[in-house]
């Protein structure tokens, strides 16, 4: 028999691309994916109930709190105050308690959908997850608290001044005034995140200084844009809202001169 009848016959291209597979690792199918993806929504629902029950029993309190920055105003917050429909003291528990559980379970929900991301992230991603996870929290709680101690009661006091000046007695409904607080402190808070996303792109990569600083202008009319959006409906809360976040940028702006040297 001829030498080249003794060799084995090639592999088929197949059976060679499995064999490769078998080395790279075992892959989640989709429907492992789905079922991953249902028990974080589980997680973080579960969550979010526990923070709303007991938000609810503490809803009285949280109220008193809001009322804080209308208090730094006037000696007698109660007579701006109204309650116009016989369900609005119920309607205002649900919206606090939600308002309070959603701040509240924000970490250990975020904390779920990291483990449901990690695995998809490359190492250098993973590796700025928790200083990016931390730098947001810190930033969303330095907007929310710099908006709700020194921004609101300014609001509130200029209100109140321009209703006297046009001969108008202020007078708000609870709902109204706690739709405008929760509001104007939260979207504060997430504004605040914005230059960190950008900080972020930097240091991945996918944007430059040149480009973040060639985008001042564009970055500031956008400022204005977005807080005429998410702001209350008034052109004093939008520039109060949008001028942290102007001078937020300018210090990203360093950063990220500082960030794309490092990575380089």
């Amino acid at each position: 028999m001829r030498p080249w009848l003794s060799r084995k016959n090639p592999p088929d291209e197949s059976q060679a691309v499995v064999d490769a597979g078998s080395d790279v690792g075992e892959l989640k199918t989709f429907w492992e994916h789905l079922d991953d993806l249902r028990r974080t929504l589980f997680k973080s629902i579960i969550a979010l109930a526990i923070t709303f029950h007991v938000a609810l029993a503490f809803s009285n309190r949280i109220l008193r709190v809001l009322t804080w920055p209308l208090r730094r105003v006037t000696d007698h917050p109660e007579n701006f105050l109204l309650s116009l429909n016989v369900t609005d003291s119920f309607v205002l528990s649900i919206k606090l308690a939600l308002y309070v559980g959603l701040v509240v379970a924000a970490p250990a929900i975020l904390y779920f959908v990291g483990q449901f991301l990690l695995p998809a992230l490359t190492p250098k991603e993973k590796r700025m997850l928790w200083p990016g996870f931390t730098a947001g929290t810190a930033l969303f709680i330095v907007g929310v608290v710099s908006c709700f101690f020194l921004v609101v009661p300014q609001t509130l006091r200029a209100f109140i001044h321009a209703s006297h000046w046009l001969g108008i007695e202020p007078r708000w409904t609870i709902d109204s005034y706690i739709g405008f607080v929760t509001q104007f402190t939260l979207m504060t808070g997430l504004t605040f995140e914005i230059p960190l996303v950008i900080l972020i792109l930097v240091r991945l990569g996918v944007l430059g200084y040149a480009t973040v600083r060639r985008g001042r202008k564009m970055f500031i009319l956008a400022a204005f844009v977005i807080t005429a959006f998410l702001a209350p409906p008034d052109p004093l809360s939008m520039v109060l809202m949008a001028l942290p976040l102007v001078l937020l940028f300018e210090i990203t702006i360093w950063l990220s001169w500082y960030a794309e040297r490092k990575r380089r």
